[in-house]
């Protein structure tokens, strides 16, 4: 009898903990209002859904689970955060030379392909050889089936090439540092044997049709151009050799850097020596040279630069045909500056077109100038750029600064005051066919720039939402796939595109389809982790979404502005045809502004949720618009379509959660700014109501402030840590 007794108190002790608990959760609060629980948070596709789009090929492993439970994109977020905060700090980095390796693994193949968990790239010692620079070289002759000992006439004839410098010059070097280079090359010759045995049942007429491809910026977002040879690659890429090759690059070059860092060995004047191999030529400066130092990137398989302030131009640090499957530069230290401004520039600073291209830059005050494919972009290779130190300006038009399409695409600063801008398709961008495009700054004051005004770039991006007025950027942690529906029927499912910035206080300039964005298929991701931070954009922004994607924002701490400018409408939360939207902004005091639909709309059976947690918030809605926790109702929620029967199978949800603080909700218009009509500091609205008859049909939006509480779901990583502090 006693220990029923105990048994039954134990029960009621859990259980009022649990209502406790419960009770402190704003999210199931709201959810519990309507009879939703977590579980009818997003959404989960069936066979029999006619007419909805089930064929989506070259989808990423993670899109179905992140569609079907969008909380975890917060999760799926915090985890690329929490590498780029680990692995971009220079105290890790200047003590470890597996930074680059582990950024690259993480935030580009693990996104890509879940078949390596990085433990080790398996690098090659460097040749044990008193010239080990030769040795290296030699070793990428025999592997491309060529013999660097030549014999005609009984003799031996000085070639390959580069046995024709006399070695005394080498020998300048230090023999530290040409082991160490020595060591870069034979890795590099390694990574690309597994290159080319990645495509070996690649047709060759297809890839060099795709190499030739510059427009998939401009002509794949309604289908309008279909490159059948993307298909054909993509069917026959072995992708798991090809990771093994960029993964061998990442952690080859942070190896050499890691080591030529610590050098303290005087180095030779003015040197400069070249040679030829089957795959590239290998370069090698130091410092000394009088003035900027240019140096012609084409077809380069290695640029070492120990310091010297250098002038890039050409198709530095991009793979560009067959016959250069890798292209990498390792620049130690200069104010350096990559391609041209105001002008054409090919390819170049860490582009892989069916290769890969790596430019490290381990300091100085840097240019980068681009067009299209430039600074850490990738079609079905992998392209990576990394600067380490220094305030730094870049510059492209398109598909460049972390761009993917059916390949990975990564751009990694570290410290400085840096600048970024460009068009469109960039920024953390993934593209058709599973594309991964990160942008990712660990410190500094940021400024990126999407240009969103036609005066300015030009017709060509031009958005009818906002009166062809305003660009569509596809940028700032945008995805976006191949909207085949309307044209040939080729889908192409987006890939993963993500901006993170971990510390400095920034700010965000963008046009339409920008700064969290989803689009067909496509996971769209920011996370600003701490800094009084800028957001301002226009129209489908903030945490966004349009037909079948995923998009986020989340901003850790600071006292922030988020701005909607001309249109000013679709974003903070707002998903149109099967979309999740999720917005996170903890801490601080916090300003909001938008004309229109915003602020946690659901709209077409999507599923939007805005969330503030902390500090005196204040929010503008223009004067009766829908947003602030509202799902628009559709009457084919009610009553089934004839022909599209997954508009009433599906649910929605636009829910709105201010936690804390004293805060302030206002419609505006050109004339006047009121108190908002429904919303209010300690309030709960339902939109539709409760007594209306829209209300129901798996269709619900709520909105609350409450003075207290949580969303657990949020603060994962916190627990955590405390948990490690304590231990």
């Amino acid at each position: 009898m006693r220990r029923l007794i105990l048994c039954l108190v134990l029960i009621l002790l859990l259980g009022s903990q649990a209502g406790a608990q419960d009770s402190n959760d704003v999210l199931s609060q709201i959810l519990n209002e309507v009879g939703y629980t977590r579980a009818d948070l997003g959404h989960e596709p069936k066979g029999y859904w006619s007419r909805f789009p089930l064929d989506a090929p070259h989808k990423l492993g993670s899109f179905d689970d992140l569609f079907a439970e969008p909380l975890k994109l917060y999760d799926y977020s915090g985890t690329m955060a929490n590498a780029v905060e680990m692995y971009l700090d220079s105290t890790f980095a200047d003590t470890s030379y597996v930074s680059l390796y582990k950024l690259v693994h993480i935030l580009g193949v693990d996104r890509k392909l879940g078949g390596f968990r990085s433990y080790s790239a398996n690098l090659i010692d460097p040749p044990n050889d008193s010239m080990p620079i030769l040795a290296a070289i030699d070793r990428i002759y025999r592997m491309y089936d060529q013999n660097p000992e030549v014999m005609s006439f009984g003799t031996k004839h000085k070639w390959p090439p580069h046995r024709e410098p006399p070695s005394q010059q080498l020998k300048l070097l230090p023999d530290t540092v040409r082991s160490i280079i020595a060591g870069l090359i034979v890795n590099l010759g390694e990574a690309s044997r597994w290159r080319d045995i990645a495509f070996r049942r690649c047709d060759r007429t297809a890839m060099e049709q795709a190499y030739a491809r510059r427009d998939l910026a401009d002509t794949q977002g309604d289908g309008q151009v279909y490159y059948p040879e993307m298909d054909d690659i993509a069917a026959t890429i072995d992708l798991a050799s090809l990771h093994y090759a960029a993964l061998k690059t990442a952690a080859a070059v942070g190896w050499a850097e890691c080591h030529l860092a610590r050098i303290e060995d005087p180095l030779p004047e003015k040197f400069y020596m070249t040679f030829p191999t089957p795959i590239g030529r290998v370069v090698i400066i130091a410092p000394g040279h009088r003035g900027q130092l240019d140096v012609a990137g084409d077809d380069c398989l290695l640029v070492v630069d120990l310091g010297q302030d250098c002038h890039y131009h050409g198709t530095i640090g991009a793979n560009h045909s067959l016959l250069n499957p890798i292209s990498v530069v390792l620049d130690m230290a200069g104010d350096d500056v990559y391609g041209h401004e105001n002008q054409f520039n090919p390819v170049n600073s860490g582009v892989g077109l069916l290769g890969v291209g790596l430019v490290l830059d381990r300091s100085g005050d840097d240019e980068y100038h681009g067009s299209r494919f430039s600074q850490g972009a990738g079609l079905f290779g992998v392209g990576v750029l990394l600067d380490r130190f220094g305030d730094d300006s870049f510059k492209a038009e398109a598909s460049a600064q972390g761009c993917g399409y059916f390949g990975i695409g990564l751009c990694f600063d570290g410290t400085g005051n840096d600048m970024y801008y460009l068009h469109g398709d960039g920024q953390g961008m993934g593209g058709v066919g599973g594309g991964v495009g990160v942008l990712a700054s660990f410190s500094g004051k940021d400024y990126y720039t999407a240009e969103p005004f036609v005066s300015i770039a030009g017709p060509r991006r031009a958005d009818y939402h906002s009166d062809h007025k305003i660009i569509a950027n596809n940028a700032q942690g945008a995805a976006a796939g191949r909207r085949g529906d309307g044209s040939d029927g080729h889908s192409w499912a987006g890939g993963m595109g993500a901006l993170i910035d971990i510390h400095g206080d920034d700010n965000y300039l963008a046009g339409n389809f920008s700064l969290g964005i989803g689009y067909w298929f496509g996971t769209g991701i920011v996370v600003d982790r701490f800094g009084n931070d800028t957001y301002k954009s226009c129209y489908f922004t903030q945490a966004s979404g349009a037909h079948f994607c995923n998009g986020a924002l989340i901003d850790e701490n600071g006292d922030d502005t988020h701005e909607l400018f001309e249109t000013a409408g679709a974003g903070l939360a707002f998903g149109w045809d099967f979309a999740n939207a999720l917005f996170v902004d903890k801490g601080g005091d916090d300003k909001y502004s938008a004309k229109m639909i915003s602020l946690g709309l659901s709209q077409i059976r999507s599923c939007a949720l805005f969330v503030d947690i902390g500090g005196d918030d204040q929010y503008k809605l223009g004067i009766g618009t829908a947003g602030l926790g509202e799902a628009s109702f559709r009457e084919d929620y009610r009553q089934m379509h004839r022909l599209s029967p997954y508009f009433n199978y599906g649910r929605s949800f636009g829910g709105f959660i201010d936690i804390g603080g004293n805060d302030e909700y206002l419609e505006f218009d050109k004339d006047q700014t009121i108190p908002h009509a429904m919303a209010k500091d300690g309030g709960m609205w339902f939109q539709p109501g409760k007594a209306d008859s829209t209300f129901g049909y798996r269709n619900f939006g709520v909105g609350i402030d409450a003075a207290t509480g949580t969303v657990p779901d949020l603060y994962i990583w916190d627990n955590l840590w405390q948990k490690e502090a304590t231990e």
